[in-house]
Order: structure tokens, then sequence, then C-alpha cells
């Protein structure tokens, strides 16, 4: 008789979403082409967001410390990792993010109006067009 082995398979646990503040903000992607949202991550000008689990995000900075320690005296922040040069990370309630974010300052996503599109594309399209004609015209020399 062949006994199975029971195999345990846990719920992958649940965490915010990132991508409801990719309208106002820059939001990327630790693994290119996944759909997974704890590979997310907001950029800011001083670290970074990204989830912690449940309700919860975490916020890492390296190298400022004063910023780090702006952050620290928040009252909403639990500190979780500390560094000697500015390196710190803290974990904050969702609810908490614009305090946090007034801080470490999330890098905002360009929103351009319809002809400022148009014109870039054009400029781009020009840009092209040029640098194919010029390595058309060094090979040919």
């Amino acid at each position: 008789m062949q006994s199975t082995i029971p195999v345990l398979v846990w719920p992958k646990p649940t965490c915010i979403d990132l991508t409801t503040y990719a309208q106002r903000y820059r939001v990327g992607k630790e693994q290119p082409g996944s759909r997974d949202p704890w590979d997310l991550f907001i950029r800011c000008r001083f670290g970074h967001v990204y989830p912690h689990g449940g309700r919860y995000l975490a916020a890492s900075i390296d190298g400022y410390p004063r910023i780090a320690a702006r952050l620290r005296r928040l009252p909403c922040v639990r500190v979780t990792q500390d560094g000697d040069f500015g390196e710190l990370t803290v974990v904050f309630d969702v609810d908490d993010f614009d305090a946090v974010a007034e801080v470490i300052r999330p890098r905002r996503r360009q929103i351009l109006s319809e002809q400022e599109r148009q014109r870039r594309a054009e400029s781009l399209a020009k840009a092209r067009q040029n640098r194919s004609t010029a390595s058309a015209t060094a090979s040919a020399d």
C-alpha cells in the first residue's frame, strides 16, 4: 500500500496594490512583466515605498541621515531597521501615506496634455529620422 504525503499549501498573504497610486506617482516593478502586487514599489526622491502586508506599507531610505531623522520622528511610523549612516526602514498604515510621502517625496507621474503629447511625438519622430539619416551617411563614407 502506497501512502500519500499531504502537501501543505499556504495562502499568499494579501497586500496593498500600489497600482491604486499609479495615477499620481511613478510605480515600478521588481520583476518586469510580473502581475504580483508584492513586486510593486513607488519611487521616491529619498528612497522607495513598498507593500509590507495587510494594510501596511514600508518605506526604505538609504544615505540621507536628516531625512531618516525626520521620518523617525513621525508618530505614525514604526522603525523596523535603523542604520548608522541614514539607512532606515519604517512600517506605517496606508492611511498615513500622505504624512510619510511629505518626508520622502514620491516621484510624481508626468501628466501631459494631448497637444504636448503630440508635440513630443513629432519631435521624437524627427530626431529618429535625423539619427537614421546620419548613420546611413556615416556608413556610406
